[in-house]
């Protein structure tokens, strides 16, 4: 989906629009990304709840649970656990590209300082 966009959508409405090609630049890809993620999200949420539902439902009738349902609760759990760690791990590498940048202005500021005395 996102080759696509890439390859035929977007060339035709830089065309149509701008008359020309844009290069693409890293908000659109935050939009598009984010964008994708919630649909994702979204899709997965409406498929995957009910194979939860199905698993209480069971407990509470007091009937067995069986390999498929202990599977399909032990995915939707997986899958919400590796989302969160993707969402972690995009949270801490923007963290850790705003303190690089602090630090090399810092940087850059004490050597200039240091030239002038």
């Amino acid at each position: 989906m996102l080759y696509w966009w890439r390859a035929v959508v977007k060339p035709v409405v830089d065309d149509s629009v701008f008359g020309f090609s844009k290069e693409e630049r890293w908000v659109e890809r935050v939009v598009v990304a984010s964008s994708f993620g919630t649909l994702w999200w979204w899709r997965l949420r409406g498929e995957v709840e009910s194979l939860v539902v199905v698993v209480e439902a069971k407990k509470e009738l007091m009937m067995d649970i069986g390999v498929a349902d202990f599977l399909g609760w032990w995915l939707y759990y997986l899958t919400v656990i590796i989302g969160t760690i993707r969402i972690v791990k995009v949270v801490m590498w923007f963290g850790v590209i705003l303190l690089l940048r602090r630090v090399e202005v810092n940087q850059v500021d004490s050597i200039g300082n240091e030239e002038k005395v």
